[in-house]
């Protein structure tokens, strides 16, 4: 395990930046987070591109689901200026785009949000290349059988709640990598069991520093942050 747990950027720099863009991504990666968060889902031809929610009503300037759009009329939408008027522009990014961003030394975390069968088919030849440096994870436990069996040499983490799931159990029969649960209900003495099993421990989410400091009490191989400057500053590295 990690001496200090790295720092993960939770959709990029979400506090200060539009969530899961590139200009979000690229500036948790100039403030020197460990790794990168991003969500992914599937355009109406098969393209896969990266935002959180599977309707586009929140973070760009359209209505209705991601999966009914083609990527070109997904690319004209505004992504960034429902968050400040200087971010009017930013695109809805590709997952080529983020790996041409993220160097090879970053982890990254790319949460699968669209679990049909054809987002293993499109995501499979994206990230084999990327195996060394991607963790594939998703609440979708039927994704990650699939997606496990499609490409065994890619790790896979398992998301949830431990008040809800027994999450070593399920990671157990998955063949999971990582564990990556929400803190709510999340001790110290579990995160500890875990790493002794083999598995990273990756929790989520932090708002501010309430949240930092019970985050890095419970010891973890890594930490989700909207704010990663603060947890990088009570590192001792910002």
């Amino acid at each position: 395990m990690a001496a200090t747990p790295l720092v993960v950027g939770h959709r990029g720099w979400r506090d200060r930046f539009p969530e899961n863009t590139l200009a979000s991504l690229r500036a948790a990666l100039d403030l020197g987070v460990d790794a990168l968060e991003f969500d992914l889902h599937l355009s109406r031809d098969g393209h896969v591109v990266v935002i959180h929610d599977a309707t586009l009503d929140g973070t760009t300037d359209a209505l209705g689901p991601v999966q009914a759009w083609p990527l070109a009329e997904l690319r004209q939408l505004d992504a960034g200026g429902w968050f400040a008027p200087q971010f009017a522009g930013e695109r809805i990014p590709t997952l080529e785009e983020v790996l041409e961003l993220a160097p090879p030394g970053v982890l990254l975390y790319a949460e699968v949000k669209d679990g049909r069968p054809e987002m293993v088919e499109r995501l499979v030849p994206l990230v084999l290349p990327r195996a060394d440096s991607i963790v594939v994870h998703s609440f979708d436990a039927h994704f990650l059988e699939a997606f496990r069996s499609a490409a065994p040499s890619v790790r896979i983490g398992l998301l949830g709640n431990v008040n809800k799931l027994d999450m070593g159990a399920e990671a157990r029969r998955l063949g999971c990598w990582g564990i990556h649960p929400c803190m709510d209900g999340l001790t110290r003495d579990q995160v500890a069991a875990w790493h002794a099993e083999g598995f990273t421990v990756m929790c989520w989410t932090v708002r501010d520093e309430a949240d930092a400091r019970r985050a890095l009490a419970l010891a973890p191989y890594a930490i989700g942050a909207d704010c990663p400057d603060l947890l990088l500053r009570l590192l001792g590295r910002a």
